[in-house]
Parts: C-alpha cells; structure tokens; sequence
C-alpha cells in the first residue's frame, strides 16, 4: 500500500521535471534566436557607425540613410556631419559636401579632419585659395597631421609652387618616413625640375616600400630614358606592365625605345597594345606607321597607319608629309599630288609642302606645274641644296632650262657650282 500511494506522487513528480526541462529549452532557443538577430540601430552614435561600415564598403547611398538618421537624432554629432560630408563628397554633392563639414567645424572649432577634408573638397572645385586655408588651419591644429601635409602639397604642385611644395613632402617623409607618398611626391617635383638623379633616388625609395607603386616605376623610366639609361628605363617599364597592365602610356614609351633599338616588331606590337586603349589618340598611329615608313619600307602599312593618324589630326607636319611620301612611293602619284596639296593648304607658310608637291608633279611628268611649285619653295626658303641634288624625285625635270632658271634666280653659279648634280650632270 505505502508503494501503491506513492507511486502516483513519484509519476507527477518526473511528468513535472520533464514539463521544466522542455520550457527551459524553449527559453534557450529564443533567446538564442534573439541573439543572432541583426542589431537594429537606435542611437544617433548607432547609426553614425553602422554608416560608418556601408561608407567603408562604398555603399554610399544607404550610408547616407543613416547618417542622415544620425543627424536626425542628433544636429550636434559632430562626427556624423563629418562623416555625412565624406559620403556627400564621394557621390559628388560637393556643395553638400562643404555644408556638412561646416556644421562639424561649428560644433568643434578644433576638427582637424573636418577641415582637411573640407579643403579637399574646395580643392576639388579648383578653390584653391579656400583649400589651403583649410589645410593651414588643420595643421595649425595638429602639427602632425601628416594626410594635411600632402593634401597641401599636391596643391603647391598644382600652383607650380615646387618649393612649398617640397618641403610638405619633407614633413610627410618626418613624420612616415617608411610611407612612399613623401618620396613620390619629391620625385615627381624634381622630375618636372629636370633633376632626374635626384628624382631617381626618391623613386628608388618609394618603390622600396610599396614595390607597387606604378607610377613610381613609371615616371623613373622616364627619368632614366631621359638619362639614356635605354636598358634601365625598359626594365622599368616593363614592370608597369605587370602591374598594370592596361595602362595605355607605358605600351607607347615601350613602343619609342623599341623602335629606337630598332626592334621593329615589338615597336609595332607595342604602339598598336597604346592605340587599342586610345583609338582617338593620332601619336601612337603616327609611331606605327613611322617604324613601316623609316624602318621597314612598307610604304602600304605606312599609308594605313598615317591616313588614320591624318583623320585625327590634320595639322601635323610629319603626318601630312609623309602619308604623301608613302603614296608617291608606291606610285600612286594623283593621291600623293591631292595629299601635298593638303599640306599646303593646312601649312601655308610651310616652304616644303611646295617642294613635295613639285617632286610629285616631277613623279607624274607635269614638268610645268613641277617648277612652279619648286620656285615656290625657294621663295619661302626651301634652299638646302644639298637635299635637292640627292633627291631622285625631281630627276624628270633637273634638265630642264626652266627648272635652272628657277635655280639661278635664287643663287649665284659660285653656290650652284657646289652641287653638280643639281642638273643631272
């Protein structure tokens, strides 16, 4: 009986501790549950720094939601009108920009960063004037501000201001002297100073410590080539390459120093990589065709290559030339005559378009028009003479009575004696 009456209290007592232990399971998975649900901002200090992440992630517009939340909460969180002012400046509200690092200034007369960035967006508007007295004021707060040092470096740079310029990229080396924007910006400063040893050094040393810095590697070829360092200016250039390999200016140095090694292949190769990025830009045309024109002889390649530098350019004296020359070396000679005509009429105070078109007209046995032309020349001062006796061009015509007659008007039979073969003798 004792364990009959017992045994009903034992049961209720387990259907009890079972019912307890179920509950409290179900409390630990809410509050687990709880505990991975997003943290939903509330506090303007909340909301400044969960923008603080999207503006790091470059999600602009939803960083600007809640800092504009930020505000909202709170017109005197300095922080978050500075911070709204950077995502302003990043999409471009620049007068925005400017608004909201003005409020940060007026709640804290001393934010440094508010006015370096403010000056950077003054800069960013060609106000120089107000850019650096905004740097000058965050340096004038914070001595070691190394970021408002370079800010107003670069804006010496723009000015032209080199010194100033340079010793703001002294105080940056001061105060990082491991960071390589300090010997960059020394090195571009003496680069457009024409001090290439020097520059050279400062490049050496921004390359140091960041081995990826192109423009490092790129403005020392520069230097280098400048320097005749062919071979250290090629190694250099070839790195930028590596680097960066859709940088369209590296391809068109590439292509000037083969094709001063006279490799004629890797100069093409390298020319065409340039213009397949800029297909407007009529240089790296006008190289292709020079390196078929002067080196190979293939007057065809060259015709192509300086007519699609011609439609870009039609005022270039090299061009207009020499697409005339490739047309007339391939006897195509009514398209070389319309071509130094073009020359003419786009230089006409330039004596040697005269002369082509004569030496055209000589090609395709106009002897009337050919000495016309030539007397032209030498009116305008096309007299070296030594280039006319050599010049197979004007063969038709050398023994004609009137193309000496052209000759002797302009010089005496003492000078024209010099060159017999003047007139074919």
């Amino acid at each position: 009986m004792i364990y009959y009456c017992n045994l009903p209290m034992l049961f209720l007592t387990l259907n009890n501790y079972t019912e307890m232990k179920r509950k409290i399971v179900l409390l630990m998975l809410f509050v687990f549950a709880i505990s991975l649900t997003p943290t939903i901002a509330q506090t303007s200090t909340e909301y400044n720094n969960q923008g603080l992440i999207k503006f790091r992630a470059k999600n602009y517009e939803a960083a600007l939601v809640d800092f504009n939340k930020a505000v909202e909460l709170d017109a005197k969180n300095e922080k978050a009108l500075h911070n709204r002012g950077l995502v302003k400046y990043s999409l471009k509200d620049y007068e925005g920009a400017i608004q909201d690092h003005t409020k940060a200034i007026a709640l804290n007369a001393a934010y440094s960063n508010a006015f370096n960035d403010r000056g950077i967006v003054y800069y960013r508007q060609n106000n120089f004037t107000a850019a650096l007295k905004d740097y000058n004021k965050a340096i004038e707060i914070d001595a070691a501000y190394f970021q408002a040092y370079k800010n107003r470096a670069v804006l010496y740079y723009a000015q032209k201001n080199y010194d100033a310029a340079d010793k703001d990229y002294a105080k940056c080396i001061e105060l990082k002297p491991e960071d390589a924007d300090g010997y960059l910006g020394r090195g571009s400063i003496n680069n457009m100073q024409k001090n290439y040893e020097a520059a050279i050094k400062y490049y050496d040393k921004a390359i140091e410590f960041e081995p990826t810095q192109v423009i490092a590697w790129l403005n020392r070829g520069n230097a280098k080539f400048i320097l005749k360092d062919v071979k250290g200016a090629l190694t250099d250039f070839l790195k930028v390459t590596q680097l960066q390999p859709n940088n369209a200016n590296v391809y068109f140095n590439l292509g000037v120093i083969y094709s001063g090694m006279e490799k004629s292949t890797d100069a093409i190769a390298a020319f065409k990589k340039y213009n397949s990025f800029l297909p407007n830009e009529w240089n790296g045309y006008k190289h292709t065709a020079d390196v078929y024109y002067l080196q190979l002889a293939r007057y065809d390649s060259s015709e192509y290559f300086y007519n699609k530098a011609f439609l870009i350019n039609k005022n270039e004296k090299d061009i207009l030339e020499r697409l005339g020359y490739s047309l007339l070396n391939q006897k195509k000679i009514p398209e070389a005559i319309a071509m130094f005509k073009n020359q003419i009429a786009y230089l006409p105070e330039d004596p040697w378009g005269y002369y082509n078109l004569g030496a055209a007209y000589s090609m395709g046995k106009q002897p009337a028009e050919s000495v016309k032309n030539l007397d032209i020349a030498l009116d305008k001062r096309m007299v070296e003479l030594a280039y006319w006796e050599t010049d197979k061009n004007l063969n038709n015509v050398r023994m004609l009575e009137d193309f000496k007659n052209v000759l002797k008007k302009y010089f005496n039979k003492d000078i024209l004696a010099k060159y017999p073969g003047l007139f074919g003798f």
